[in-house]
């Protein structure tokens, strides 16, 4: 059995350690840390909502369930 597991957080994940990050007192230090991925985030935001117009009903609505699923990891 070849079976992969994915230890990499989702970006919904990251976005709770970002959060976490800049309201710990160290905002300078956390943005810079941080900022690759959030270059990434952006980058990837732009990309999807580049494409959405092109997806069917059914990959839009993956990507409305992974978008609900990744905010609610974020608390919202």
């Amino acid at each position: 059995m070849n079976m992969q597991v994915n230890f990499a957080p989702t970006w919904g994940e990251i976005g709770v350690i970002v959060r976490r990050l800049a309201i710990s007192g160290e905002q300078h230090a956390a943005i810079l840390k941080i900022w690759p991925e959030a270059a990434r985030a952006f980058a990837a935001a732009e990309a999807l909502h580049q494409v959405m117009p092109l997806l069917d009903n059914e990959q839009k609505g993956v990507v409305a369930k992974t978008l609900t699923q990744e905010l609610g990891k974020q608390g919202y």
